[in-house]
């Protein structure tokens, strides 16, 4: 017998004595006890009532009752092809299967889960029937026979499979008609994902690595984090009601967010037929206009005429901010038939993709120009209604003449040299 069975039979006997031993026995009693619990955890003994008991478990991948704990349902062994399909899915991922049946032969799956000295665990071998594991059993051929088929038991699966109304299903169309599918845990997979899931957030150095960041030290791999997830029990009280590998979780599992994208507004809109109606909003400009009016209206020197000039800059560079966020999107943005009516001039202005072009032509320049000036009085008048100054064209060639110095500057923005 190998050293992991001993200490495996050892620690079944101690469990054992300790549920029967009372404070109130006496030595009799007590010595008695301990002559029982010797003999039957030695493996001659305990071998022929462990396979008897085995066929009180079944092993499988999909467990009913994570439905219900009392879904009755045949154990369901699925075996999927491995494929870089990019699912999350049996086949995919390699994991031990689970148990379910009577909790009190619990310890008859532990044993054939025991490895040997090879790494091959008693079932593997079982399964294999090696010259190691008869020797370990040390029988004769047919009492190791019917202790094999016995244990096996735990993976016979029957040809024909029933559900239980408890299970939850789901009718299917298939071509004319409908399959009624049940709908089967795969606990497996959600062992291997609350494993995961626990080393990313609980592990020794995912904890170093918060220690640090709460010191504010620098820490060289850092952590990861995952929020919104959901929490469920399965099981109650009773987590070995359900499956081995619920019992070895306490019942706890993981649901990782499953909740359709948030799409955010837009915080600037792209230009559909003209980027200064389109994109910019006004009320931005709303107190800045009003400032500029007040000056307006203050009267006629140096110091009003230099706080004018001072306004208007300021409006051209807070629309260049504009400009130069619409830039930031995917060159080519403008290509696409929803701004077809955009006009070439503002396209080759806006949108990298005309890059080149920016550089090497001038004509996209004075459209530009002569567009951002009339908007800039426009936009002063709508923001001022009936209170506003009449501006004419010494105005408008006022402003222009600012618009332009601004553009012709300011290369890196609206010439393309960068």
């Amino acid at each position: 017998m190998t050293s992991v069975i001993q200490d495996f039979l050892n620690d079944r006997k101690e469990e054992w004595l300790k549920k029967k031993l009372g404070v109130n026995m006496d030595d009799i009693e007590k010595t008695s006890l301990m002559q029982q619990a010797q003999t039957k955890y030695t493996l001659k003994t305990w071998l022929p009532d462990a396979a008897k008991r085995a066929c009180q478990l079944s092993m499988t991948t999909h467990p009913g009752k994570f439905s219900h704990p009392s879904a009755k349902t045949n154990p369901i062994i699925a075996s999927a092809k491995k494929e870089n399909d990019g699912y999350l899915r049996t086949g995919n991922v390699d994991y031990d299967l689970d148990v379910f049946g009577n909790a009190a032969a619990m310890d008859v799956y532990k044993f054939l889960k025991l490895k040997l000295e090879d790494g091959q665990t008693v079932l593997e071998h079982l399964e294999r029937g090696t010259d190691q594991i008869k020797a370990v059993f040390g029988t004769s051929i047919a009492e190791f026979e019917t202790l094999r088929q016995n244990f096996l038991m735990i993976k016979q699966v029957k040809e024909s499979q029933t559900t239980d109304g408890l299970v939850k299903q789901i009718y299917f169309p298939v071509g004319q008609g409908y399959h009624l599918l049940s709908i089967l845990t795969p606990s497996g997979l959600l062992d291997k994902l609350k494993k995961h899931i626990d080393e990313i957030r609980f592990s020794d150095v995912a904890k170093e690595a918060r220690d640090c960041k709460k010191k504010k030290a620098y820490h060289p791999n850092g952590y990861d984090d995952l929020y919104d997830l959901t929490v469920t029990a399965y099981g109650g009280t009773k987590p070995q009601n359900i499956s081995v590998l619920n019992s070895q979780n306490g019942g706890i599992s993981y649901l990782l967010l499953s909740m359709p994208r948030k799409i955010e507004q837009r915080s600037l809109r792209l230009p559909v037929r003209d980027f200064f109606t389109d994109t910019l909003r006004l009320g931005v400009f709303n107190e800045i206009f009003k400032s500029l009016h007040g000056l307006m209206e203050a009267g006629n020197n140096q110091n009003i005429r230099n706080a004018i000039q001072d306004i208007i800059k300021y409006v051209i560079d807070l629309v260049l901010e504009f400009a130069l966020r619409v830039r930031e999107h995917d060159s080519g943005w403008s290509t696409r038939p929803h701004y077809k009516k955009l006009p070439h001039a503002q396209c080759i202005w806006l949108d990298n993709i005309y890059i080149q072009k920016r550089k090497d032509e001038e004509e996209w320049f004075d459209p530009i120009c002569a567009s951002f000036a009339r908007w800039i009085v426009s936009a002063y008048e709508k923001v001022l209604k009936k209170d506003h100054i009449l501006l004419g064209d010494g105005e408008m060639n006022y402003i222009r003449s600012f618009v332009e110095e601004a553009m012709s500057r300011d290369k890196e923005f609206f010439k393309g040299d960068f």
